[in-house]
């Protein structure tokens, strides 16, 4: 079983624009929808694409609640288990015109003790061969709670990806989780090096030899790079053509190396897999679909870049 965790998911307004957005001035929408948004139930939508049942962990509350689980509910294979909390579940409006995309994210309600205490006992319940996946950003006073957690998980042999803050992930690296995923901007930012390829490579060679058994990143939204076992490999995730958008490609490239994963245990097949699904995301508007990954299955190129 996979199940993902997003401490401080979104319901994710969308407000699209034919004109350019003036500031200062009403401007008037010409399509407007929601999403269930969090990095870890983009990655349970990708998998439920990909028709791999998941299960969703998290925090949700307040009158959104209710809403953001019946949007959950066209996902067939994606099982909410949420703790219920007392406080709002945020809502993130996100803006696109004809060339900018704006997003405006809440800070997200406050999660008690007994909140956090509730999720423990739900990841303590996975057992070996389990996935567990922690997504997005973890709130500062729940950072050491969330690492008891994590450290339970991979101490009950499950295996643990994390894609949230460097801080947190660095961390844990000596406990071995399964994969860690991040981004150039994140990573260089956390090294306090400038944002470079060469940079990059190297700040995840060095989570590699830490302790994470795969690690992905990717690089200035165009490029996705894995170190693993056998050495460092890279791919595009952008072509000519410009993206629709980034939104949710690189959860699709986590989702699409777990997936490929369960069947064929190949780091290297699923990190192009993966890649398959971002460039599908960044291609599509939403999340990608089965039939667009396929579609861009025999355009992804992995490079090795160097051997372990």
């Amino acid at each position: 079983m996979i199940c993902t965790c997003t401490l401080n998911p979104s319901l994710d307004y969308y407000l699209e624009f034919e004109e350019s957005v003036q500031e200062g001035k009403t401007n008037r929408s010409t399509l407007e929808y929601y999403e269930a948004g969090g990095k870890g139930i983009n990655v349970s939508i990708v998998l439920n694409n990909l028709l791999i049942p998941t299960r969703a962990f998290g925090f949700l509350g307040g009158f959104s609640r209710e809403f953001y689980i019946k949007l959950l509910q066209k996902y067939e294979y994606v099982r909410p288990n949420f703790t219920y909390i007392e406080g709002h579940t945020r809502i993130n409006v996100k803006v696109q015109d004809h060339d900018v995309a704006t997003a405006l994210n809440a800070a997200g309600p406050y999660i008690t003790d007994q909140d956090m205490k509730n999720l423990y006992e739900k990841a303590d319940r996975l057992d070996e061969g389990d996935y567990f996946v922690l997504g997005g950003t973890c709130q500062s006073y729940l950072k050491e709670d969330v690492e008891k957690m994590i450290i339970n998980c991979i101490h009950n042999d499950v295996r643990v990806c994390l894609d949230s803050d460097c801080d947190l992930m660095y961390d844990l690296l000596e406990h071995k989780p399964f994969m860690v995923k991040t981004t150039s901007s994140e990573l260089c930012a956390h090294k306090n090096v400038e944002e470079t390829f060469e940079h990059t490579v190297e700040a995840c060679k060095e989570m590699y030899a830490l302790g994470a058994r795969h690690v992905l990143a990717v690089y200035d939204k165009k490029q996705a790079i894995l170190v693993c076992e056998s050495g460092v490999y890279v791919t595009k995730l952008l072509r000519q053509q410009k993206a629709v958008s980034m939104v949710g490609a690189s959860d699709a490239l986590t989702a699409g190396f777990l997936m490929n994963y369960l069947r064929s245990s190949d780091p290297v097949d699923s990190f192009k897999f993966g890649s398959c699904c971002g460039v599908a995301t960044a291609y599509s508007k939403g999340l990608a679909t089965r039939e667009k990954i396929d579609s861009f299955y025999s355009d992804v190129e992995v490079e090795l870049l160097q051997e372990a």
